[in-house]
């Protein structure tokens, strides 16, 4: 009698456990994507609605243009949150709840990001919108709308760009910071843990800034990075570049950015633009100088307090040569090495898979992220500016710069 008792008690206490194990299962579950059950409704306009959902970046959804233009989600079930990758131009945006007959604000944006995550609690009917009351387009590359669960890693939630730099990325186009720089934006901002901040000094459209958003997530960074308003002209010549985008208007550019975000370390390409390209060239040769002008208060005087970068690094540099070690591998991406990780980063620049140039011989080579025996590796550098003398040749960006001495070690500081 005795044993029954407590096989009761047992199975009671079972039963009473198990509704509380089962919730807490279903609330870790990732949140399913049911944009593709949802209808949806606009307040007019170009394109077919199904470009929302396509997972195309390439496509957008454009609104008319009219005054607080709108797109209206009605969900199969309760909705928990929404991501949107915009299309064309950015601007401070609204997510809006049906509460009976009512329209209720339940989130804000600045519209300073172009991947935006908004939660919902539980509506089943919500609305996209820009509240300005000026005519308008709203234009949306994708949107997800997702139901119950934990938020997808995928889903990127940005914070803002850095207050203070470890690194800083100067990359003319996107996808350059990958193919010439390898592995450093894994290993220093997913591995390493630092402050990594990127910026672009070209983007042309919004489906390859989509892609750029995407690589960086993947590599770990989470501080939203620079994208630069210089229009990329195909060029050989520097001075052409130069021409293009104006050479006091490039290092003022540079210099302000050396000044907001006091990198200590500073990155960029090759002083012959790796295989040829002039804007290339204008970065390697602008960093040099405002790698001098930054630090200096007489020297663009309006454009933020003087700051002293300490290191300067450029592709291919033959002086002061140092090669990284992008084969290590790294714990935070799950044993995968800098190069691999770097490989997966390119892979999210879709529209740039079959892109290319002539090699010296005339025939034609896809890009790729350059591997260490490529005449373009990503595992060359030089240091070309420092304030903190020379390197000794392990292989560390950060040598010699005080509170950095850990990284020689090659031990991830990231828990």
């Amino acid at each position: 009698m005795k044993n029954k008792c407590l096989a009761l008690i047992a199975a009671l206490l079972v039963c009473a456990l198990l509704p509380a194990q089962v919730s807490a299962g279903a609330e870790s579950a990732e949140a399913a994507d049911i944009t593709e059950s949802c209808t949806v409704k606009t307040s007019g306009g170009k394109f077919k609605v199904s470009r929302l959902w396509d997972r195309q970046y390439r496509t957008a959804w454009v609104s008319d243009k009219i005054r607080r233009p709108w797109i209206e989600v009605t969900a199969p079930e309760e909705a928990c949150g929404v991501y949107v990758a915009f299309g064309d131009k950015l601007r401070p945006w609204q997510v809006q709840a049906k509460r009976g007959e009512k329209w209720e604000t339940v989130y804000e944006s600045a519209g300073e990001y172009a991947h935006e995550y908004a939660p919902l609690d539980g509506v089943k009917t919500f609305r996209i919108l820009y509240p300005e009351d000026r005519q308008t387009e709203l234009s949306v590359s994708e949107i997800w709308v997702f139901g119950a669960g934990s938020v997808p890693g995928w889903v990127q939630m940005w914070e803002p760009p850095c207050e203070k730099a470890d690194l800083m990325v100067l990359s003319a186009h996107p996808d350059d910071e990958i193919l010439f720089f390898g592995g450093a934006i894994p290993w220093y901002a997913g591995e390493m843990g630092l402050r990594v901040q990127v910026a672009y000094m070209t983007c042309n459209t919004f489906e390859r800034r989509s892609e750029l958003l995407d690589g960086l997530w993947l590599a770990g960074v989470r501080n939203y990075p620079v994208i630069g308003d210089f229009w990329d002209k195909y060029s050989k010549k520097i001075e052409t570049a130069y021409d293009a985008w104006g050479k006091k208007k490039t290092d003022q550019a540079i210099v302000r950015l050396l000044r907001q975000f006091r990198p200590e370390v500073l990155l960029t390409h090759d002083v012959n633009g790796e295989y040829g390209h002039g804007a290339h060239k204008v970065c390697a040769d602008a960093a040099q100088r405002c790698f001098l002008s930054a630090a200096d208060g007489g020297v663009y005087p309006d454009l933020g307090e003087p700051w002293q970068v300490k290191k300067l690094y450029l592709h291919l540099y033959p002086e002061n040569p140092i090669e990284m070690d992008w084969d290590r591998p790294m714990a935070s991406f799950d044993g995968k090495t800098g190069y691999e990780t770097a490989a997966e980063m390119y892979r999210k620049h879709v529209s740039q898979q079959d892109a290319g140039q002539k090699n010296d011989r005339g025939v034609f080579e896809r890009f790729q992220v350059e591997p260490r025996e490529s005449r373009f590796s990503c595992y060359r550098f030089g240091l070309a500016c420092s304030t903190v003398g020379e390197d000794s040749g392990i292989g560390e960006f950060f040598e010699n710069i005080p509170g950095f001495e850990y990284l020689q070690s090659g031990v991830s500081v990231v828990q």
